[in-house]
């Protein structure tokens, strides 16, 4: 049964208590008996209910207290500042804690905790969330702590190994591991002049001559209207895998008057053997006099290089009779190729 007894009986219970001097004793008085309720009732106030404390509930007894609005704190600090609502014991919640009008996250209002915490037990994050440490010092936390396991988002980073990685479950694959490039050099003296007709050692008055230059070296050396060739054969590394070329280190004894060239061609022998050597497009020497220069002779079947097959060269002058042309030098001569790691 509801009552509305607060703004007719106020009067009555105040008399009461000072006629009776419990006014000014700590006493307990029973409101609803006094008003003439029973235990159950409620009573409405309407207005605002104010009191120095207040006691909800008895030791031992069960029940719900209803707040259908928000607890502030009215009251300030000697600044102005607002005064925070303080709860001043231990605090169980049975529901879900969160700030602004809607539950859950994604409505750019975050709870915020102000001090330091200290959690006892387990700190759990639902799938789906961030865990942004960004500026964030972790201390208790040493290398033993941490998995010796390496997980593909692991290995998706540039990281640099300064220890022994041995993969013995699954070996590496020649596939897994980067290419790389690799020379073989051909000795200047293992090669031979007129390789292409009547091959002959390479000398000090052969064509071309090997020439000492100090602290350059060796270099096979070709004078203006010279034509005869040189070359070697070589043998493909069984690494392999593509891009074979032959290069040679070149210079001039001066500068060029009209035109360098030098013109090659190549057999590359593997199942059978090739049955012609293709003459290949000639090479210009850069006008460069006293700086070293690489030159690159690639095989028209450069397709079909491949490990263990037997490469035959020659190397000749071409487009050098103009009056006055300086000297070639070869100061090295060698294959280069991307090898299979």
């Amino acid at each position: 049964m509801k009552k509305n007894l607060f703004s007719v009986g106020i009067i009555t219970v105040v008399g009461l208590l000072v006629t009776t001097g419990v006014i000014f004793a700590a006493s307990r008085i029973n409101v609803t008996s006094t008003l003439g309720g029973v235990t159950g009732d409620y009573f409405d106030l309407d207005g605002t209910l104010t009191v120095q404390s207040m006691k909800v509930g008895d030791q031992g007894t069960g029940g719900v207290t209803f707040f259908n609005g928000t607890i502030v704190n009215q009251t300030t600090t000697e600044a102005g500042a607002d005064n925070p609502v303080a709860f001043g014991d231990n605090v169980r919640i049975d529901g879900t804690i969160f700030r602004g009008a809607t539950e859950g996250p994604g409505d750019d209002y975050p709870v915020k905790l102000n001090d330091d915490v200290r959690v006892f037990g387990d700190l759990t994050i639902d799938s789906g969330g961030t865990l942004n440490l960004t500026g964030v010092a972790i201390t208790g936390i040493s290398s033993d702590d941490l998995s010796d396991i390496a997980t593909l988002p692991m290995l998706d980073e540039a990281e640099t190994i300064t220890g022994d990685w041995v993969n013995i479950a699954y070996p590496w694959a020649a596939s897994e591991i980067a290419d790389i490039v690799r020379q073989v050099n051909i000795p200047l003296t293992g090669m031979y002049s007129d390789a292409d007709g009547t091959p002959a050692a390479i000398t000090t008055v052969s064509t071309p001559a090997v020439a000492y230059t100090a602290n350059q070296g060796l270099a096979l050396v070709y004078a203006e209207d010279d034509t005869t060739d040189f070359g070697g054969q070589f043998i493909v590394p069984s690494d392999y895998t593509s891009g074979g070329v032959i290069k040679a280190l070149v210079d001039t004894s001066g500068a060029i008057v009209n035109d360098w060239n030098l013109d090659f061609k190549v057999a590359i022998s593997s199942a059978a053997w090739d049955t012609d050597m293709d003459n290949e497009t000639p090479m210009d020497v850069p006008d460069n006099a006293g700086t070293p220069d690489v030159i690159t002779f690639t095989p028209t079947d450069q397709a079909d290089l491949t490990g263990g097959a037997v490469v035959n060269f020659s190397i000749w002058p071409d487009t050098n009779t103009a009056t006055g042309e300086p000297n070639v030098e070869i100061y090295g001569v060698w294959f280069e190729y991307t090898a299979i790691q």
